[in-house]
């Protein structure tokens, strides 16, 4: 399996988006919550899920032969917002990132930690992250992971 450096990131992203802490390892009901996130139903339809934890190799073997590339990370940003912003406030509240991280297996961090990370991600510095500030504070991190310096 050979992927392209564009790939690479976007699935080590979305790797460690759900393996929040840093197991090596995705859980077959996390798996289903990214292919569902995806909002892709051809490839839902077409990948098998997972009876028992995927490594990051499984991992990006099933996405390289299946994924279509077409979505840009804007575009999975985005709908993964959607998902965490539950009232549909176009706001996402430390209580809603508190939350999405909980589902998502992360509950190690405290509830300052998550106030810390909404209050880096809000510009606006009303107490909530709009879609724009999610997307800004996303790019970064991407931007880290392609060991770019970041501001």
């Amino acid at each position: 399996m050979s992927l392209t450096q564009a790939q690479e990131i976007e699935f080590k992203e979305a790797f460690a988006l759900f393996d929040p802490t840093n197991s090596g390892s995705i859980q077959p009901k996390a798996f289903a919550d990214f292919l569902a996130l995806l909002g892709d139903e051809e490839l839902t339809n077409k990948v098998k899920l997972p009876t028992q934890a995927l490594d990051y190799k499984a991992f990006c073997a099933l996405l390289a032969k299946n994924h279509k590339g077409a979505d840009t990370s804007d575009d999975a940003y985005g709908r993964l917002f959607d998902s965490i912003n539950k009232d549909g406030s176009g706001n996402v509240s430390s209580a809603e990132l508190r939350a999405a991280l909980i589902h998502f297996g992360n509950n190690s961090l405290s509830e300052a930690d998550v106030d810390e990370i909404v209050h880096e991600a809000d510009v606006s510095g009303d107490g909530r992250v709009t879609v724009e500030e999610f997307l800004k504070i996303m790019q970064k991190s991407e931007k880290k992971l392609r060991g770019e310096y970041v501001l």
